[in-house]
Protein backbone atom coordinates (compact mmCIF):
# COMPACT_ATOMS: atom_id res chain seq x y z
CA UNK A 1 0.00 0.00 0.00
CA UNK A 2 1.36 3.46 -0.93
CA UNK A 3 1.02 5.81 2.33
CA UNK A 4 0.00 9.18 0.69
CA UNK A 5 1.40 11.27 3.32
CA UNK A 6 5.08 10.98 2.63
CA UNK A 7 4.88 11.38 -1.53
CA UNK A 8 6.77 14.80 -2.08
CA UNK A 9 6.50 16.01 -5.61
CA UNK A 10 3.96 18.79 -7.80
CA UNK A 11 1.19 18.00 -9.29
CA UNK A 12 0.51 18.84 -12.75
CA UNK A 13 -1.77 22.04 -12.14
CA UNK A 14 1.19 23.38 -9.94
CA UNK A 15 3.96 23.04 -12.73
CA UNK A 16 1.81 24.47 -15.20
CA UNK A 17 0.80 27.41 -13.05
CA UNK A 18 4.61 27.98 -11.90
CA UNK A 19 5.56 27.86 -16.02
CA UNK A 20 2.26 30.26 -16.76
CA UNK A 21 4.24 33.04 -14.13
CA UNK A 22 7.51 32.54 -15.10
CA UNK A 23 6.38 33.23 -18.85
CA UNK A 24 4.70 35.83 -17.80
CA UNK A 25 7.60 37.27 -16.11
CA UNK A 26 10.23 36.47 -19.03
CA UNK A 27 7.73 38.23 -21.02
CA UNK A 28 7.95 41.62 -19.48
CA UNK A 29 11.42 41.21 -18.77
CA UNK A 30 13.16 40.46 -22.03
CA UNK A 31 11.95 43.90 -23.70
CA UNK A 32 13.39 45.93 -21.04
CA UNK A 33 16.45 44.13 -21.57
CA UNK A 34 16.56 44.52 -25.02
CA UNK A 35 16.13 48.25 -24.67
CA UNK A 36 19.03 48.47 -21.81
CA UNK A 37 21.34 46.95 -24.89
CA UNK A 38 20.25 49.27 -27.23
CA UNK A 39 20.79 52.19 -24.79
CA UNK A 40 24.13 51.12 -23.99
CA UNK A 41 25.13 50.76 -27.40
CA UNK A 42 24.27 54.48 -28.04
CA UNK A 43 26.14 55.89 -24.74
CA UNK A 44 29.49 53.46 -25.83
CA UNK A 45 29.25 55.08 -29.37
CA UNK A 46 28.71 58.45 -28.24
CA UNK A 47 31.60 57.92 -25.14
CA UNK A 48 33.78 56.77 -27.53
CA UNK A 49 33.74 59.58 -30.18
CA UNK A 50 34.04 62.48 -27.23
CA UNK A 51 36.80 60.70 -25.70
CA UNK A 52 38.22 60.94 -29.40
CA UNK A 53 37.44 64.55 -29.46
CA UNK A 54 39.35 65.13 -26.71
CA UNK A 55 42.19 62.88 -27.95
CA UNK A 56 42.26 65.23 -30.94
CA UNK A 57 41.87 68.61 -29.31
CA UNK A 58 44.69 67.64 -26.82
CA UNK A 59 47.28 66.07 -29.45
CA UNK A 60 46.64 69.68 -31.26
CA UNK A 61 47.41 71.42 -28.55
CA UNK A 62 50.46 69.15 -27.16
CA UNK A 63 51.75 69.13 -30.96
CA UNK A 64 51.15 72.75 -31.45
CA UNK A 65 49.54 71.97 -35.31
CA UNK A 66 46.35 71.35 -36.27
CA UNK A 67 44.51 67.82 -36.02
CA UNK A 68 41.68 66.54 -37.82
CA UNK A 69 39.11 64.16 -37.35
CA UNK A 70 37.98 63.27 -41.08
CA UNK A 71 35.05 60.26 -41.84
CA UNK A 72 36.61 57.23 -43.79
CA UNK A 73 35.25 54.35 -45.30
CA UNK A 74 38.57 53.29 -45.54
CA UNK A 75 39.74 52.29 -42.27
CA UNK A 76 40.30 48.90 -43.03
CA UNK A 77 42.69 50.00 -46.01
CA UNK A 78 46.65 49.46 -45.47
CA UNK A 79 46.83 53.37 -46.07
CA UNK A 80 43.07 54.65 -45.27
CA UNK A 81 41.85 57.96 -46.32
CA UNK A 82 39.03 60.32 -45.84
CA UNK A 83 36.15 60.00 -47.51
CA UNK A 84 33.06 58.01 -47.74
CA UNK A 85 29.20 59.20 -47.76
CA UNK A 86 27.78 62.71 -46.67
CA UNK A 87 26.82 62.82 -43.12
CA UNK A 88 27.84 59.10 -42.40
CA UNK A 89 30.43 58.45 -39.77
CA UNK A 90 29.30 55.15 -39.05
CA UNK A 91 31.58 53.27 -41.79
CA UNK A 92 34.70 54.73 -39.47
CA UNK A 93 37.10 57.54 -39.17
CA UNK A 94 40.64 58.99 -38.98
CA UNK A 95 42.57 61.15 -36.45
CA UNK A 96 45.37 62.73 -37.60
CA UNK A 97 47.94 65.61 -37.59
CA UNK A 98 47.90 67.94 -39.83
CA UNK A 99 51.09 68.50 -41.75
CA UNK A 100 51.39 72.18 -41.89
CA UNK A 101 48.83 72.87 -45.37
CA UNK A 102 45.94 74.31 -44.13
CA UNK A 103 44.02 74.01 -47.49
CA UNK A 104 44.61 70.14 -47.35
CA UNK A 105 41.40 68.97 -45.20
CA UNK A 106 42.28 64.83 -45.95
CA UNK A 107 44.77 62.49 -44.61
CA UNK A 108 48.45 62.54 -46.82
CA UNK A 109 50.08 59.50 -45.75
CA UNK A 110 53.75 60.43 -46.37
CA UNK A 111 53.44 64.01 -44.63
CA UNK A 112 50.79 63.62 -42.16
CA UNK A 113 50.91 61.50 -38.54
CA UNK A 114 47.60 59.01 -38.63
CA UNK A 115 47.10 59.06 -34.90
CA UNK A 116 44.11 57.08 -34.41
CA UNK A 117 42.12 54.92 -37.29
CA UNK A 118 37.99 54.07 -35.83
CA UNK A 119 36.62 51.00 -37.28
CA UNK A 120 33.03 50.86 -38.38
CA UNK A 121 29.86 50.59 -35.93
CA UNK A 122 28.99 47.10 -35.49
CA UNK A 123 26.00 47.59 -34.41
CA UNK A 124 22.83 49.14 -35.77
CA UNK A 125 23.71 52.60 -34.51
CA UNK A 126 24.09 55.28 -36.98
CA UNK A 127 26.24 58.48 -36.19
CA UNK A 128 25.31 61.33 -38.73
CA UNK A 129 26.89 65.12 -38.49
CA UNK A 130 25.52 68.55 -40.07
CA UNK A 131 26.68 70.34 -42.70
CA UNK A 132 29.27 71.97 -40.11
CA UNK A 133 30.93 68.17 -39.67
CA UNK A 134 30.01 66.74 -42.46
CA UNK A 135 33.81 65.89 -44.00
CA UNK A 136 35.44 66.39 -40.58
CA UNK A 137 36.02 68.48 -37.56
CA UNK A 138 39.31 70.49 -37.38
CA UNK A 139 41.45 71.34 -34.47
CA UNK A 140 43.31 74.11 -33.91
CA UNK A 141 46.17 74.29 -31.62
CA UNK A 142 44.77 76.32 -28.99
CA UNK A 143 41.77 73.65 -28.39
CA UNK A 144 39.61 75.72 -30.93
CA UNK A 145 37.70 74.14 -33.89
CA UNK A 146 38.46 75.54 -37.10
CA UNK A 147 34.55 75.41 -37.92
CA UNK A 148 32.07 78.53 -38.56
CA UNK A 149 29.84 77.27 -36.04
CA UNK A 150 28.26 74.43 -33.84
CA UNK A 151 29.20 70.72 -35.52
CA UNK A 152 26.64 68.56 -34.63
CA UNK A 153 26.84 64.17 -34.39
CA UNK A 154 23.27 62.31 -33.60
CA UNK A 155 23.79 58.82 -32.56
CA UNK A 156 20.40 56.97 -33.41
CA UNK A 157 19.57 53.13 -33.87
CA UNK A 158 15.83 51.49 -34.78
CA UNK A 159 13.63 53.18 -32.03
CA UNK A 160 14.15 57.06 -33.67
CA UNK A 161 14.53 59.91 -32.10
CA UNK A 162 13.30 59.68 -28.83
CA UNK A 163 16.02 57.88 -27.51
CA UNK A 164 18.66 59.44 -29.68
CA UNK A 165 21.46 61.57 -28.09
CA UNK A 166 23.80 63.86 -30.06
CA UNK A 167 26.95 65.76 -29.53
CA UNK A 168 27.36 69.44 -29.97
CA UNK A 169 31.22 70.99 -30.22
CA UNK A 170 31.23 74.88 -31.01
CA UNK A 171 34.04 76.90 -31.97
CA UNK A 172 35.76 76.37 -28.67
CA UNK A 173 36.11 72.65 -29.03
CA UNK A 174 34.11 71.48 -25.94
CA UNK A 175 31.95 69.12 -27.01
CA UNK A 176 28.42 69.16 -24.82
CA UNK A 177 25.94 66.20 -24.50
CA UNK A 178 22.28 66.23 -25.46
CA UNK A 179 20.08 62.83 -24.85
CA UNK A 180 16.46 61.67 -25.56
CA UNK A 181 14.55 63.15 -27.85
CA UNK A 182 16.54 65.17 -30.61
CA UNK A 183 15.61 67.18 -33.12
CA UNK A 184 16.81 64.74 -36.04
CA UNK A 185 19.00 61.50 -36.59
CA UNK A 186 19.91 62.55 -39.48
CA UNK A 187 21.06 66.29 -39.65
CA UNK A 188 22.78 66.70 -42.35
CA UNK A 189 20.74 65.35 -44.89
Amino acid sequence: MVDHEKSRGFTLPEILITIGMISIVLSLAVPSINSMIKDNQLVAHLNNVVTDIHYARSEAAKRDVRVIMCRSNTTGAPVPSCGGSNFNWSDGYLIFADNGKYSNNVYNNGTDILLRVVQPSQSNVKMRTNATWNNNLEFNSNGSTNESGIAIMSFCDSRGTEFGKQIKVNTNGIPKLFAGNINDCTPGS
